[in-house]
């Protein structure tokens, strides 16, 4: 089972980094970090400015570099999503849809090693895809302020680990439901990017509140581990001190129930797909 699983993966990853969404999305990465790069020296001004607005006496180098993490991680929080559309919203719709599953399915090989194996794959690119960005926002960080909160840093790294793992299962849910590749990338974004910022905009209306149990507001966390801001309800809260050891443990819990449930479903649905 181990070596099935070893050389599906193998297989699957090499097809990913060999693929032109692949070198698209480092494109993208690229291209974005030197954007963010030119903006951080641009105008780290601005953020002495806008600490300046609530305790100018608590201003120290430690803030301001906590303060340009969660300006990287701002926009760190939606690269997943795209990676994730990139890389697991055809990794199920494809096989149908390509006619490949009249070869895969009457190998000696489970399903669920193959489905295993080639979330594995997907998880594998977009966490290096990612962490090309995440190491760019360290070195930036450091060069600019000459310090980094290394325990924010790394515990926002180990959020986006989960968080890829989740956004991934959920692309992989999608796309076990479609046998056509157009229709789970237009259906993921769909719900990630419109139906829950509705959810949310409806609740935030209601109840002043963002919903927790929504993925993409648990991604949230990913930026609100260096500077509590949460900047997406009609009161927006803000704090100068990280997220609480309470919202993180919420936002992660709500990420591991989005990839159990999905990677679930996926499953059990790729287990009785029919080729056609």
């Amino acid at each position: 089972m181990a070596n099935k699983f070893s050389v599906a993966f193998s297989y699957y990853f090499k097809n990913y980094y060999r693929s032109r969404s692949f070198y698209l999305m480092l494109a993208l990465i690229l291209l974005i970090t030197a954007i963010m790069s030119y903006f951080s020296f641009r105008y780290q001004g601005k953020i002495d400015s806008f600490l300046g607005k609530f305790d100018r006496s608590a201003i120290t180098a430690g803030l301001k570099a906590r303060a340009l993490d969660y300006i990287w991680s701002f926009v760190l929080v939606d690269i997943p999503v795209y990676a994730a559309v990139f890389f697991g919203s055809p990794s199920i719709s494809s096989e149908i849809e390509d006619r490949t599953a009249f070869h895969i399915f009457s190998l000696p090989v489970g399903r669920i090693t193959i489905l295993s194996a080639k979330y594995a794959a997907a998880y594998a690119v977009t966490i290096l895809v990612s962490t090309i960005y995440f190491i760019a926002e360290a070195i930036i960080t450091r060069t600019i302020y000459g310090t980094i909160d290394l325990n924010a840093y790394l515990e926002s790294f180990a959020i986006t680990l989960i968080f890829v793992g989740s956004v991934i299962a959920f692309t992989f849910f999608i796309s076990s439901i479609f046998n056509r590749n157009i229709y789970a990338y237009i259906t993921v974004l769909i719900i990630y990017f419109l139906v829950f910022n509705a959810i949310d905009v409806i609740t935030s209306l209601l109840y002043s509140t963002t919903s927790p149990f929504l993925l993409n507001n648990a991604a949230n966390i990913i930026m609100e581990v260096f500077i509590n801001i949460n900047l997406f309800t009609f009161s927006p809260t803000i704090s100068l001190s990280p997220a609480g050891s309470s919202q993180v443990l919420l936002a992660v819990a709500v990420m591991i129930i989005y990839m159990a449930a999905s990677i679930a479903a996926a499953a059990i649905l790729f287990e009785n797909k029919e080729a056609k």
